[in-house]
C-alpha cells in the first residue's frame, strides 16, 4: 500500500509541476509528517525548475533524528535546501504563506493523526493559505472517533471487494465541500488479500484499500 501511495503521490506532484511549468509560474511545495521520506531528493531533477520552495513540516523530534542522520551523509547538501520546520501535530500548517501556487502534501497524515486530525488540519490549511491545492491519502484502515485502535469500517466482507466501506470513503466530497474543498483527482484502490499457495507459503502480500485525493479551493472548483 506504501508503495502504491508513493507512485500515486508522485504523479499527482508531477502533474501539478507540469501545470505551473506550462504556466511559466513557480511552486511552494509542503511536505506534513513526511517522516523519512527523501521525494525532495527523489524527485529534485524533475522539480528543481520549478519548485522555489520545499518545506517539511513535522514533529521536532522526529524532524530532529532526521536532522542528524542527514547532515553527516551524501545527501547534506540537498537537505540543506529544504526549509524545515518543527511543530507539533496539532500546529501543522503552512508556516510561510506566499502569493506563488503552493502544493501541501499529506502523506500518510491519516493513519498518524486519525480522521479528526486530518480534518483539523485540512481546515487550517483551508483558513491559513486558502490558494492552495492538497495531496492527501486515506488508507482503508484509519482511527476511529473515539479511540485510538485502528479500524477497518464496514464488514470484512466488502472490505476485500470494494474501497467503499472502508476508511477510504471516510470523507465523501460533501463533507469536504462543507469544508472548503472541491475534489479535483480522486484515485481508488481496492484491498485485497494475501495471496497463498495450497501449501500456506504467502506468494503475493495483501494490501489494504486506499484513496489518494488532490484537494483544490471550493471557489476554484
Amino acid at each position: 500500500m506504501i508503495r502504491a501511495r508513493s507512485s500515486i503521490v508522485d504523479r499527482m506532484l508531477e502533474d501539478e509541476v507540469h501545470v505551473a511549468r506550462a504556466n511559466g509560474t513557480r511552486l511552494a511545495v509542503w511536505t506534513f509528517g513526511a517522516g523519512f521520506d527523501a521525494r525532495w531528493y527523489r524527485l529534485r531533477p524533475g522539480l528543481q525548475d520549478v519548485v522555489s520552495t520545499h518545506g517539511e513540516v513535522e514533529d521536532p523530534d522526529v524532524l530532529s533524528f532526521k536532522h542528524q542522520a542527514l547532515a553527516t551523509s551524501s545527501f547534506a547538501g540537498l537537505w540543506d535546501t529544504v526549509l524545515r520546520v518543527p511543530a507539533n501535530e496539532d500546529r501543522w500548517t503552512v508556516p510561510e504563506p506566499t502569493s506563488e501556487p503552493t502544493v501541501v502534501v499529506l502523506e500518510g497524515v491519516a493513519s498518524r493523526v486519525g480522521l479528526e486530525g486530518l480534518k483539523r488540519v485540512l481546515m487550517r490549511i483551508r483558513q491559513d493559505i486558502p490558494h492552495a491545492h492538497v495531496l492527501v491519502d486515506l488508507p482503508g484502515i484509519l482511527h476511529s472517533t473515539t479511540t485510538a485502535q485502528a479500524v477497518a469500517v464496514g464488514v470484512a466482507r466488502s472490505r476485500w471487494m470494494s474501497a467503499v466501506g472502508t476508511g477510504a470513503s471516510a470523507l465523501p466530497p460533501r463533507e469536504l465541500q462543507r469544508m472548503g474543498w472541491t475534489v479535483g483527482d480522486d484515485v481508488w484502490l481496492a484491498a485485497r488479500p494475501e495471496l497463498r499457495a495450497p501449501s500456506g507459503v504467502a506468494m503475493c502480500a495483501g494490501m489494504e484499500a486506499l484513496r489518494v485525493l488532490q484537494l483544490l479551493p471550493a471557489s476554484a472548483g
